[in-house]
């Protein structure tokens, strides 16, 4: 045998001690359980969907906010959208009525109402509501 091939075999022997060395130092792997994992997937998901109801409360409660705060001196009484960006809508300024033409770049008066519609005061249903209409088909 020559000097070579002795130093590669007792390098291999070195490498491969360490190696088992290195095993025998590492903790074991432990098998994984289904019903932990599952019960970790089934705390986040209520999680989730508890998040989920929170947001949708908390848009619901803000946008209550926002229709019934419309008491003041400009108020939207109808929207009509004609594309995607652009709409047209009625809104009453005090006492007068304005048809308005909205697009990403402006806002035109399109004309004044002689005789003004007639305004219903129908509340926007919450969201309970229309989960209950959901729910229900």
């Amino acid at each position: 045998m020559n000097v070579y091939t002795a130093f590669v075999n007792g390098l291999a022997i070195l490498l491969c001690s360490g190696v088992a060395a290195a095993e025998e130092k590492a903790a074991p792997v432990l098998a994984a359980d289904p019903l932990a994992s599952s019960g970790k997937v089934a705390m986040f998901l209520v999680l989730v969907v508890g998040m989920i109801f929170l947001l949708a409360w908390l848009v619901n409660k803000t946008r209550a906010g926002q229709w019934a705060g419309q008491t003041g001196k400009l108020k939207m009484l109808a929207v009509l959208p004609l594309g995607t960006k652009e709409k047209i809508a009625v809104i009453q300024a005090g006492d007068q009525q304005l048809v308005v033409g909205i697009t990403a770049h402006q806002i035109t008066t399109l004309a004044t109402l002689d005789t003004p519609l007639e305004v219903s005061e129908n509340q926007p249903a919450s969201f309970a509501e229309i989960l209950k209409m959901a729910v229900q088909k």
